[in-house]
This record gives structure tokens, C-alpha cells and sequence, in this order.
């Protein structure tokens, strides 16, 4: 993931003139190539999900005769985990907010061992013989300028081949190596010019053999300078040796310690001795960083820390070693009050005058603005400020790299990145679409991607495409990173009012699924009512227990009364009783989830109503019970309503669960519309129902006349945007068949789409718990 391919399409026929294609699809006008005489052509692909993904293609002559359809079929690996994340979920009264990455993981193999005595703590053993660790994720591009550190202890010196302290594989040959070489007897660092066998290989070594010793510590790093297209190996702190590298080329297939690939699929060269601290960085090293590692310091600010650190700290028998990428921390100046309420635990609030978090005092980027990355983050602009409103931005000396904010001249959510670090320059934005503007008070998730190969810089809010623009040239800026505000000329300016959660920086570009998921990995509570108590007032409420502060009003002969979770719940005499927001709490045009419990007072004789939410002319959706027609005393179902458009010609999509014993009982609902995946689900009592008919003959009628599929769930469901109130108890319309009869209890909504296993801990919660967005599995 977030590293492009290419696929070729080709053919023997000279009649061809386009070809169709589809990613993990059938093959469509979409997306289409044109060819004269059947020539070949090549496209760029990014993947959208990793594992098992397929590619479809077929051709077409002039006059519309298509081929047979071919499928080729291909794996895709986890994407490179964030480079940074600054969660910002630390207590009130911190001064900082720490960084983090995820973990980076090397499995153990053969005579590998964890434990033994490090420069630095511990150390990996390696015995010579067949121990080495490895990973198939490469934590850089080897393309770019790049560096590989590490330190180590030969305990003997091989009389033949080599003993490889890292090596970096391609398909089919290592990228490069840091090894002894027992033929020239010294430490190299080599790169080939090509992922095939055969390939030239360029050596950076000391002019004169014997600078690697039995039993000492030796710290080695290899480094390339993409300027200058050279490679250069240092020995304890000194340049031992360079070399030109004339074709860089990216290496793609992970990390082995202790050993190198070999062209039979396996791998050599074991290294007799122990390794201790790997880093990998993203750019090359100078001398003052090299100077750094070998005094066992950290490198960064001035310059942007490892991007992964293997410590090799683990105890004795462990059978992986686990590493991370450094992190500098971001250092609250101003009015920051850290310990607030964020979308899921805590966040940072700014004051929008003189508050911002500093990441590097004098130069720390975590990515850089010239190659590919990705922003994201989660915002609350609590009033339109003049100016630009900056949430994240990473400085270079005179201009950004880029900002991530909010602009009050177009009253939108912008990312953008200027052409050249100085005063005066070109700049390029991707903005939302004309219309659309920026929300006072709500939580908001931005992602900006800058994506070279496609040749855009591209805006996601909310998990959505809001807006792309084509790329021109860019620098790479290499002042602190700020988030809150930005700086330029070395002037703190574009203060944020408001709040700001879990920033994350990716050395990558993410894809526009991978957006998405983003924005569903949080979703947000926007209202819950317990019904425990009421407020006074005409009409009378009931409080929201969420932080929205969206309180029930409550009508006609609605009161609380005996209830399932906690003590009391809302009684409704099914005749002119009901509770409505004020607002609606979530907008219903996007994914969504509402849930409640509830329990009829007798069996119903016609549509009862739990849950609506009023449009102009319709409601956007409801939730009721709905008796069997063909057995009044039967068990009936449960059932959702979704029209698509807010009239009367809607076509409305209609969901039924009958998961339940009795509707005299308590039974737990719950609607989830899932908005990118256009999918909507009804839950009762935490099962989403599914149950086919039994089509032995495969005829599409079922085996039993009159069976009908009992399916709770349904995929190209598209819904409106409710502008009007949420109501319990009642639908829209004021058909008193429509009032509900009896009680409803512990009613939730949120922005976004829960899972199963979060609805499920919902039914399965109890008494006192939280309002929060459950964990789920």
C-alpha cells in the first residue's frame, strides 16, 4: 500500500484500438485506454486494499468486437504504518505532546538469538550459520537519498563469501548490502544498479583492506546522496569510502539483518558476531548526524529523526525483535490546555491567539514536502476567525511545505504547498467544492495527500474527495513542523481556535479508500439520552448525557417511567406522545448509526414508530414494528425505511429483521448506514439477521412456495440529508397509527458507521456505561 505499480495491457491482434480495464471489477468504459494497432500500454496503479486484489482487461477492435475477459490476480502488502502520529491525548497541565509510530516487527530465524550483551543494552546474536531476522516491509525508498546505520561485532573473521550486517532485498537481488567482505577484506557498502542478477555493482570501501577487527564494536553507516549520485561507507564516526551510483532504483521487498538474498530464493552470507541499533533514514546523513550515532545520541532536530529504530533491546528467547521510528515531540507554547475532550479520549485545545505545539526547535521534518506524503487529522473550529486558521503545518525557512487549515476568504478547509521557499511565491490549493463551507462547532477530519506520480495535491474531509489540483514544483522544507499554527519567516502566525486530535504524517501517499478508512476508524457520538432524568420548561426535556448537548424536548402525554438500562425510560401512549431534538444530530446524507431499546405494551395491531428523521416533505428514515399481514398475532418484524431524495418519487429501500422472540419484550435496535460502501444494516438485538431460501436447483425461485429471503441488510442504498428533527416515538407525519406504544430506552446516535461488534457491545452494555464510542473487536 501507498507505493505504485504498472500494469501493461497487451495483445497479438493489430485490429485492437482500446483496451478496458477494471481494479478488483469487471472491465468498463471507465477506465479506458487507446491503442493503435494493438500496441502495448502501461498504467500507474496505487493500490486501495491490501491482500488479494485482481485486474480485469479486454480488448476491443474498431468496431466495438470484444475479447474474451482475462483476469490476473496479485497480493498487496501493508502499507507503511504513519511516520509520526501525535495522538494528543495528554492530561491537562502537559507541557508537550509525545510522539509515536507503530511497531515495526523483525521475526527471528534459525541461530538468531535475542539478549546477548549490546553496546547499548542488548544485542541480536547471530551465529554464521543460518541466523538472521527479517521483514517484508522496507522502512524507505532507496531511490532518494537515504542512510542505514548499525553497529556491530564480528566474532570471527570468514575466509570466504561475506558476513552481511543488513541488506535491503529487491525481487530478485539486495538493493544493498553493509557486509564484510573476507575477499577485500573490509567493511563495504554496495548498491546494483539493477533488480536483476548480473546487475553492476557499485562499492563504497576504504582504500586499503583491515579495518574490521575481531571482538570490537564497530559502528558503520551507508549513505547516498541523491544530488551528487553517490554512496558513501563511514567506519566509526570517519568516511572510509564512496563511490558513484549512476541507477538508483527502489527496493521493495523488506529488511534482513545477518544475512543477503541470493538468487535461488534464499538467503547467505551469515554474519558471525551480534548487531546492536539499526536506524534507517530518509535522507542522507551528514557528518555531524554520523558523529551522533557513533556518541549514541539520538539524530534529529537539526534534522528529521530515523525513520526506524531497532533497538534489539529484547530479553533472552524471544522470537521477534520489535522496532519504531523516531518521534520528536510537539511543545506547547501559549494558550494550549491539553487534557480537553477530543473524538475519542482526549485532545489539545488552542486559544487561536498565541497557542500552538512546536515539533523540532530548530529543524525536525518527519516527511519531506518534496516527495510523496499525506496528512491527517481531526479538527473543531470553534469561531471564523480572520486570516487562515492553521491545524497543521510543517515551515521551511521562508515559506510552508505545507499547511493544512482553515481559510475565512473562502470559508473552507484548504491544504496547500508553496513552489519555493522565499517570500514571494507561487502557491497551489485543493480547496472544497464551490459552495460548501466550513462548520462552526463539529468535529472535522482532513486528509491532505501530495501524490507525485499522479501530479496532484488532493483534500479529503470526512472521508470524502472534497476537492484535487494538479501539482507544479514544491521544495523540500526543513524548518519545525507546528500544529495550531504555522510559521513563515520565522513568525508564529494563523493561531487555531478550537481543538485538534491525533495528527498523523505519512511518508507516503494514501489512497482514497485509505482516506476513508481514516475517517470511520473514529466515529463520533453525537447524541445519547438515557431518559434518567428531566429538565423543566415548556415542553419539558430530557438531557443529552454527549457533550453536543442536543436535548429531547418532550411531547403531548410523553413522561419517564420504568426503563431496561439504568432505572427509567421514556413512556409513550402510542396516541400523541413522542420526544424531538431540536437538531438533527447527524447528517443522514453520510454514514451513520442510531440504536435504542425498546418494548411495545401489547402487541401491536398496525406500524408503530421508534426512531425518525424529518426532511422537507418526508422522513429521511425510520425505524418501526411492523405486524405479520397474515398473522395479526404473529411475531411482525422490525423494519427500516430509506427513501433516496426528499419527495414523494423517492424510491425507498426497505429492511426487515425478525431476530427476536417477542415485541412485548425488551429488543435492541440499531441502524447502521455505511455512506462509502453505500451498504445499510439493521440489527436486533446485536445480530444482523441473514437467511436465505433454500434454491437446490439454482433456478432463482425457492425450493418452498412462498419462502421469502429474510436478509437485514442491503447494498446501493442511497439516502438524503434530514434538515429537520430527530423524533422518538413518532414518525414525520402526524398519522396517529404512526406513535409508538410503550417504552424506548438509552437512545444513540453517532457520525459514522459502528461495526458488529460495536453494535453488539452496545446490546450487551449495562447499567453506568460510558458515553463513549464502544470499543468493539
Amino acid at each position: 500500500m501507498g507505493q505504485y505499480g504498472t500494469f501493461t495491457f497487451d495483445t497479438a491482434s493489430s485490429d485492437v484500438t482500446r483496451y478496458w480495464y477494471g481494479i478488483n471489477s469487471d472491465p468498463s468504459s471507465a477506465r479506458q485506454l487507446t491503442t493503435t494497432g494493438g500496441a502495448a500500454k502501461s498504467v500507474p496503479f496505487l493500490p486501495s486494499k491490501p491482500g488479494l486484489n485482481f485486474i480485469t482487461a479486454q480488448a476491443f477492435d474498431a468496431a466495438g468486437n470484444g475479447s474474451e475477459i482475462r483476469t490476473y490476480q496479485f497480493r498487496v502488502k501493508a502499507g507503511q504504518p504513519a511516520r509520526a502520529t501525535w495522538q494528543l491525548d495528554e492530561p491537562d497541565g502537559a507541557t508537550q505532546a509525545e510522539g509515536s509510530t507503530p511497531a515495526r516487527v523483525l521475526r527471528l530465524h534459525g541461530g538468531a538469538q535475542s539478549g546477548a550483551v549490546g553496546v547499548d543494552g542488548g544485542a541480536l546474536a547471530l551465529d554464521g550459520v543460518d541466523g538472521y531476522a527479517a521483514t517484508d516491509l522496507t522502512p524507505i525508498q532507496t531511490a532518494p537519498g537515504h542512510s542505514v546505520s548499525a553497529w556491530v561485532r564480528l566474532d570471527r573473521l570468514p575466509t570466504t563469501g561475506s558476513a552481511t550486517v543488513l541488506s535491503l532485498p529487491g525481487n530478485r537481488v539486495a538493493n544493498k548490502a553493509l557486509y564484510y567482505s573476507a575477499a577485500a577484506d573490509r567493511w563495504v557498502f554496495n548498491h546494483r544498479e539493477d533488480d536483476a542478477a548480473g546487475a553492476t555493482v557499485v562499492r563504497a570501501m576504504a582504500d586499503t583492506p583491515g579495518d574490521a577487527q575481531v571482538g570490537r564494536w564497530t559502528q558503520l553507516v551507508g549513505t547516498y546522496y541523491a544530488d551528487t549520485r553517490t554512496i558513501k561507507l563511514f567506519v566509526d564516526g570517519e568516511l572510509a569510502g564512496q563511490a558513484t551510483l549512476t541507477k538508483p532504483w527502489n527496493a521493495r521487498q523488506g529488511v534482513l539483518l545477518g544475512a543477503v538474498p541470493n538468487t535461488d530464493s534464499g538467503v547467505s552470507d551469515f554474519l558471525p558476531g551480534a548487531i546492536d541499533q539499526v536506524q534507517f533514514f530518509d535522507r542522507a546523513l551528514e557528518a555531524a548526524d554520523v558523529a551522533r550515532l557513533q556518541a549514541l545520541e539520538p539524530v534529529g532536530d537539526p534534522g528529521s529523526p530515523a525513520v526506524a529504530i531497532f533497538d534489539l533491546d529484547e530479553e533472552p528467547g524471544a522470537s521477534e525483535v520489535s522496532g519504531h521510528g523516531g518521534v520528536l515531540p510537539a511543545q506547547y507554547h501559549g494558550g494550549v490546555t491539553a487534557g480537553v475532550a477530543g473524538v475519542a479520549g482526549k485532545a489539545a485545545h488552542f486559544d487561536g491567539q498565541t497557542g500552538y505545539g512546536q515539533i523540532g526547535q530548530t529543524s525536525g521534518p518527519h516527511i519531506n514536502t518534496f516527495r510523496n506524503f499525506a496528512v491527517s487529522t481531526w479538527a473543531k473550529l470553534e469561531r471564523k476567525q480572520d486570516g487562515s486558521s492553521i491545524v497543521v503545518a510543517q515551515a521551511g525557512e521562508h515559506a510552508f511545505g505545507f499547511a493544512l487549515y482553515y481559510s475565512r476568504a473562502l470559508d473552507q478547509w484548504v491544504i496547500n504547498q508553496y513552489t519555493a521557499d522565499s517570500p514571494n511565491t507561487g502557491i497551489i490549493r485543493a480547496t472544497q467544492p464551490a459552495g460548501t463551507t466550513a462548520a462552526v462547532g463539529e468535529w472535522v477530519h482532513l486528509v491532505g495527500v501530495r501524490d507525485s506520480t499522479a501530479g496532484t495535491l488532493t483534500l479529503y474531509v470526512n472521508g470524502v474527495k472534497a476537492g484535487s489540483t494538479a501539482l507544479s514544483t514544491s521544495f523540500t522544507a526543513t524548518r519545525p513542523m507546528a500544529i495550531g499554527a504555522g510559521s513563515r519567516s520565522g513568525v508564529v502566525q494563523s493561531f487555531f481556535p478550537g481543538v485538534i486530535d491525533d495528527v498523523r504524517l505519512f511518508d507516503r501517499p494514501v489512497s482514497a479508500e485509505e482516506a476513508q478508512q481514516l475517517f470511520r476508524q473514529r466515529p463520533l457520538v453525537k447524541s445519547r439520552w438515557n431518559f434518567e432524568e428531566t429538565t423543566p420548561g415548556t415542553p419539558a426535556g430530557t438531557p443529552d448525557s454527549s457533550k453536543e448537548n442536543n436535548h429531547l424536548s418532550l411531547y403531548g402525554a410523553a413522561q419517564l417511567g420504568m426503563g431496561w438500562v439504568d432505572d427509567s425510560g421514556l413512556q409513550l401512549n402510542g396516541t400523541d406522545a413522542y420526544a424531538a431534538t431540536a437538531r438533527m444530530p447527524v447528517d443522514t446524507s453520510t454514514s451513520f448509526t442510531m440504536t435504542a431499546w425498546a418494548q411495545a405494551a401489547a402487541t401491536p395491531d398496525h406500524d408503530m414508530t421508534v426512531l425518525s428523521a424529518g426532511g422537507a416533505t418526508r422522513s429521511a428514515l425510520e425505524v418501526r414494528y411492523r405486524p405479520d399481514p397474515a398473522d395479526p398475532n404473529g411475531l411482525g418484524s422490525w423494519q427500516l425505511a430509506l427513501p433516496d431524495k426528499d419527495n414523494a418519487a423517492a424510491t425507498v429501500k426497505q429492511l426487515s429483521n425478525t431476530e427476536f422472540f417477542d415485541v412485548r419484550n425488551w429488543n435492541h435496535i440499531a441502524v447502521v448506514y455505511d455512506g462509502f460502501a453505500k451498504e445499510a444494516s439493521l440489527y436486533v438485538n446485536g445480530f444482523l439477521q441473514e437467511v436465505a431460501c433454500r434454491d437446490a436447483d439454482g433456478d432463482g425461485n425457492p425450493d418452498e412456495s412462498g419462502c421469502q429471503d429474510l436478509i437485514a441488510w442491503a447494498d446501493d442504498v442511497l439516502t438524503f440529508k434530514a434538515t429537520k428533527s430527530l423524533q422518538v416515538g413518532r414518525a414525520q407525519s402526524d398519522n396517529a397509527g404512526q406513535y409508538f406504544a410503550g417504552s424506548i430506552d438509552d437512545v444513540w446516535t453517532f457520525q459514522g458507521a459502528l461495526n458488529g461488534s460495536q453494535v453488539y457491545e452496545l446490546f450487551r452494555g449495562s447499567g453506568g456505561m460510558p458515553t463513549e464510542v464502544p470499543d468493539g473487536s
